[in-house]
């Protein structure tokens, strides 16, 4: 692999999320309960993309690193949209992240081997992330505050682009393991750009703490 991609991913696109990690720090005073969950989620995910990096360079498989990744990004994330849903709905959000856990462990034990990627429960993963984005800008319609102006949206959007960018690439990440290096390295570099730019929602959506009055903390 070229060094300027080893470069990009290993190093300055896990960086990057201390843009929206310093920005939660800095407004997090003024932090509601749900952007504490992303808070709490972002450094979850930075401290698992540094494990990552160094057993990826210690030439450890990080395969059953991906597949606790994924069971606890769905449960931070899912975690955050129940927020928004009355006691009904957060009852089923409960269940489901019962049950896309017990899938997670039940494909990496016995479906899917242990040197391949989650291409199961990761796609399953994008697409209840998805529709719980669809459902949260349903319920944000009915109010009548600015889009730009409600920190929830941009944290939402962040979610939004990313997962719905990246579906169709981690359905098909165990065939990116056989096609050219070029093709690979290409593909996740799109990957890894989008999920700066989440980052970079996010961030935008800590700031707005700054500027609006907190009314809840639901």
């Amino acid at each position: 692999m070229s060094d300027m991609y080893l470069i990009y991913v290993w190093y300055i696109v896990p960086a990057t999320i201390l843009i929206p990690v310093f920005s939660a720090i800095l407004n997090y005073p003024a932090l509601t309960r749900p952007l504490k969950i992303i808070f709490g989620f972002l450094i979850f995910s930075g401290i698992i993309n540094l494990v990552n990096i160094i057993a990826s360079k210690n030439g450890f498989n990080s395969i059953a690193l991906i597949n606790l990744y994924t069971i606890f990004e769905f449960i931070f994330l899912a975690s955050f949209y129940s927020k928004f849903f009355e006691k009904k709905g957060r009852r089923v959000i409960a269940v489901l992240m019962a049950v896309f856990t017990l899938l997670c462990i039940v494909n990496y034990l016995f479906i899917q081997n242990k040197i391949e990627y989650n291409t199961y429960t990761r796609p399953l993963d994008a697409i209840i992330l998805i529709v719980f984005s669809l459902l949260f800008i349903a319920k944000q319609n009915e109010d009548d505050e600015s889009w730009t102006a409600n920190k929830y949206n941009w944290i939402n959007g962040g979610i939004l682009l990313y997962y719905a960018s990246c579906l169709f690439m981690f359905i098909f990440s165990n065939y990116l393991l056989v096609v050219s290096k070029t093709v690979t390295q290409i593909v996740w570099s799109i990957h890894d750009t989008i999920l700066i730019f989440e980052y970079i929602l996010f961030a935008v959506g800590f700031s707005k703490c700054r500027t609006q009055q907190i009314t809840s903390t639901y």
